[in-house]
């Protein structure tokens, strides 16, 4: 029988928060490159 205590609950927090870390890192490098798209593009436009 599976015993649940107290390493077990740190061992699951410390999982779900570093997942939730990389899952944040993930998206924002994913979004960097649209943002400075769009700033690249305001630029030109304000140049233009």
């Amino acid at each position: 029988m599976f015993k649940f205590d107290k390493i077990d609950l740190q061992r699951i927090t410390v999982s779900t928060i570093g997942a939730a870390i990389l899952s944040v890192i993930c998206v924002t490098g994913a979004v960097a490159p649209a943002r400075a798209d769009m700033v690249a593009a305001k630029v030109v436009q304000v140049v233009n």
